[in-house]
């Protein structure tokens, strides 16, 4: 069924009918492939990965965050699921648990989800020195990242070095013009330097486009 709907979708690439069948193949092929994984190694760690992205993607973080330590439980150094775990903790504000496995991640293998997910625990934790390396880590290994560049302008401005961080989260909002709290955040600075008509313009376009969510 795969190499007969794969010919179609060769000869017909925009035809949604042919694209749906496609999905469906292709899906049931991966859930066959998954169970015989199970089958063969029903408590390695590349079963116990993937079990927490299914359960990521249901929104069941609580059994994610489960899955993920199974798996780092059987292997300490697979990245994806530090990775992963360490997203689930700082997403649930447990951001000293979370650097421990951004740390470790880094020292595997550097990342931006590891350098960004540090930059927004210091930031939370109020590190906001820290949080600017990490941030500064983030925008150069991914320089289209809109959250990073709004992040390092973020802790920039808690630091009072005010013009540095307005410039960042222009850029944030060049690369993501619908982050709202990107325009709000620049209204704070915009405030802390004095200008308080492109405040209140910043601060207008965020509320706008929270409305319009």
């Amino acid at each position: 069924a795969y190499q007969v709907i794969s010919r179609a979708a060769r000869a017909h690439p925009a035809d949604v009918d042919v694209l749906y069948y496609l999905g469906l193949v292709t899906r049931r092929l991966a859930a066959d492939e998954f169970d015989r994984l199970v089958r063969m190694a029903p408590d390695s760690a590349r079963v116990h990965q993937l079990q927490g992205e299914s359960l990521e993607a249901q929104e069941r973080r609580a059994d994610a965050e489960k899955e993920y330590a199974a798996a780092l439980d059987a292997k300490p150094d697979l990245l994806e699921a530090l990775l992963a775990l360490g997203k689930l903790k700082r997403i649930r504000l447990a951001c000293e648990e979370a650097i421990g496995l951004y740390d470790k991640a880094e020292s595997i293998r550097p990342t931006f989800d590891a350098a960004y997910g540090l930059g927004v625990c210091h930031s939370y934790l109020q590190n906001d020195e820290l949080a600017v390396k990490k941030f500064e880590q983030a925008v150069k290994r991914n320089p289209s990242a809109a959250v990073a560049w709004a992040g390092l302008g973020t802790s920039l401005v808690k630091l009072r070095r005010t013009a540095e961080g307005i410039a960042k989260l222009q850029r944030a909002i060049v690369l993501a013009p619908d982050m709202d709290e990107a325009h709000y955040m620049l209204g704070m600075a915009y405030q802390s330097a004095g200008d308080t008509v492109r405040a209140q313009e910043a601060f207008k376009k965020a509320e706008q486009l929270r409305v319009a969510r």
